[in-house]
């Protein structure tokens, strides 16, 4: 089945873990790393870490789409996914309409320090986007610098990851499924699982978003 993927440039979240889990899995484990596999790559999902992955698209970078009611690929981040789960609609119910691009496929592949697909590793061509060939590994011109100091650490993304929760945490609020009280009550160990970034950009999203709330709704008298 991997053959009939290899010039695919996404693939549905249950084609991707379906055909790459089985490779993945020790001898008679295959259901299981299945599983395993959807359950990480959902995770990386809703914490953003494929949002920067996809190539340059209408001034946006992300490594997903979703299958509209039109069947067309429309862009979408990963807490948006956040929204399509809920008690009625689980995992496996979305994951027929998340695409995940093969870019993003790579990089996750890159980061979790996994084989990367099989179908995807005989194409040696370079990503110019993504900076990464189809073998999973970084191109000669796209390698990674040494890691800065402290210090000279490369600045933008943070105010863009804080944005993003900040927009999460509005929308769960909008749509009922957390309050501004029980916002404010979270640990900040349960913010950064619940809506990823690190700590420190958890709480000041938090903080941000509280002060937005009018005083009844922020829990003021």
């Amino acid at each position: 089945m991997s053959a009939l993927f290899r010039k695919a440039g996404w693939l549905t979240l249950a084609q991707l873990t379906r055909a790459w889990g089985p490779e993945l899995a020790n001898e008679g484990e295959a259901d299981q790393s299945i599983q395993d596999l959807r359950h990480i790559l959902m995770e990386d999902i809703l914490n953003g870490r494929l949002d920067e992955s996809g190539p340059l698209r209408d001034e946006q970078r992300s490594g997903l789409r979703l299958i509209t009611p039109e069947n067309k690929a429309g862009i979408i981040q990963g807490h948006h996914v956040r929204s399509l789960l809920d008690i009625s609609t689980p995992i496996s119910g979305i994951s027929h309409h998340v695409l995940v691009l093969k870019e993003a496929v790579l990089d996750f592949a890159r980061r979790r320090e996994l084989p990367s697909p099989s179908w995807w590793t005989d194409d040696i061509s370079v990503s110019a986007d993504a900076g990464v060939t189809t073998k999973g590994t970084r191109s000669i011109a796209a390698s990674p610098i040494p890691a800065p100091t402290h210090s000279a650490r490369p600045r933008g993304r943070r105010p863009k990851k804080l944005n993003q929760v900040k927009e999460a945490m509005r929308q769960d609020i909008r749509l009922g499924r957390r309050t501004p009280d029980g916002l404010r009550d979270m640990l900040e160990r349960e913010l950064v699982a619940g809506y990823g970034g690190s700590r420190e950009t958890a709480r000041k999203a938090r903080d941000a978003v509280l002060l937005e709330m009018p005083p009844e709704r922020a829990g003021g008298t």
